[in-house]
C-alpha cells in the first residue's frame, strides 16, 4: 500500500512524546530492513541484502538525528515506547518478507522504501496541521520535510534500479510536453474538487490544481527540456501521473546540462513528491 489506511490516532501534547515517536518510527523501519537485509543474505541474494543494509544505514542515521535533536531540546535522550504506543499503518514491508527472494528486486525493494516514506511524510504533516502548539507544529513540520527529503533520495535510487539492465536502443528518447502534464494533472484536481462537499477537502484540491497550472503556465513560457525512456502512464490515473512527473523532475535534476536547469528541476521535483505524497493522503482519507 501507498498510504495510511486511517488518520493517526497519536494524540501528541510535549516535543518529548514527539522525539519518543519519531525515534520509534525510525527504530522500526530500521529493524525490518535489517530482518529483510539477512532474509536475502541467507537466501544468496547479496545484492539485494546490500540495497537493505543501506536502507538500514539510512534509517540509522535518522535515529542519530532525532538523538541529537533531542539532548539539544529536551537535555535527555528520547523515551523508548511501548510496542502499542508506536504508530500503526506507516511502515509496511506490503508483504516481501513472504516471498521467495529469487522473485525479489532492487526495484521493488527501493519502492516499498519510497511508499514508506511517504506515509512517514504524510503522518508527520497530519500532526503537524492539528497540533495547536507552535513548537510542535514546527518540530512536525520538520519531520515532514526530512522524510519528504528521503523520499526523493530513494526514488532516485529506484529510478537508477529501473534502468540498470536496459539498453539504451531498447526504447525511443523523447522530451515530453511538461506543461500540458502539469496541465492535465490540474484538470484532474479540479474534477477531484467538485466531486468533494466537505469545504477543507474541496479547498485543499483546489490549492494543489492552483500550483499545477501555475508550473504549467512556467513550463509553457521556459520549457525543461530532458529526454527520458519511459513516458506517462496510459490511461493517466491522477495518482500515476503526479509519481512520473515527479520520477522525471528528479531525473531531470541530475542529468540536465547547465547547474541553473539542474537547480529549477530539482525544485519541481520536491514540489512534485510533496504534491504526491499529499494527493494520496487525500484520496486515503
Amino acid at each position: 500500500m501507498s498510504r495510511l489506511t486511517s488518520e493517526p490516532a497519536t494524540s501528541i501534547r510535549s516535543m518529548s512524546e514527539l522525539l519518543a515517536v519519531a525515534l520509534a518510527m525510525e527504530k522500526e523501519s530500521a529493524n525490518r530492513y535489517a530482518d529483510l537485509a539477512r532474509r536475502m543474505r541467507a537466501a544468496k541474494q547479496r545484492e539485494l541484502a546490500e540495497v537493505f543494509d543501506r536502507l538500514v544505514r539510512e534509517e540509522t542515521g535518522h535515529i542519530d538525528m532525532v538523538m541529537g535533536w533531542s539532548r539539544q531540546v529536551t537535555h535527555k535522550p528520547a523515551e523508548i515506547l511501548q510496542p502499542e504506543a508506536v504508530p500503526q499503518d506507516v511502515f509496511d514491508e506490503e508483504g516481501i518478507g513472504l516471498v521467495s527472494p529469487e522473485l525479489v528486486d532492487a526495484y521493488r525493494s527501493l519502492a516499498i522504501a519510497v511508499r514508506n516514506e511517504e506515509r512517514a511524510f504524510a503522518f508527520w504533516s497530519y500532526v503537524a496541521a492539528h497540533e495547536a502548539s507552535p513548537q510542535i507544529r514546527e518540530a512536525a513540520e520538520q519531520m515532514a520535510r526530512e522524510e519528504l527529503e528521503h523520499a526523493t533520495t530513494l526514488r532516485r535510487e529506484r529510478r537508477r534500479a529501473f534502468f540498470k539492465d536496459r539498453r539504451s536502443g531498447l526504447a525511443i528518447q523523447k522530451p515530453y510536453d511538461l506543461s500540458s502534464l502539469e496541465m492535465e494533472v490540474c484538470t484532474r484536481l479540479e474534477e477531484y474538487a467538485g466531486m468533494k462537499e466537505n469545504t477543507d477537502l474541496k479547498n485543499k484540491y483546489r490549492d494543489l490544481a492552483l500550483e499545477a497550472r501555475k508550473l504549467s503556465l512556467d513550463l509553457a513560457s521556459d520549457p525543461l527540456q530532458i529526454t527520458t525512456p519511459v513516458g506517462p502512464p496510459s490511461p493517466r490515473s491522477l495518482d500515476a501521473l503526479c509519481e512520473w512527473l515527479a520520477d522525471y523532475y528528479i531525473d531531470a535534476g541530475e542529468h540536465l546540462l547547465s547547474q541553473a536547469a539542474r537547480d529549477r528541476a530539482q525544485a519541481l521535483a520536491t514540489v512534485a513528491v510533496k504534491r504526491l505524497a499529499i494527493v494520496r493522503a487525500l484520496v486515503a482519507g
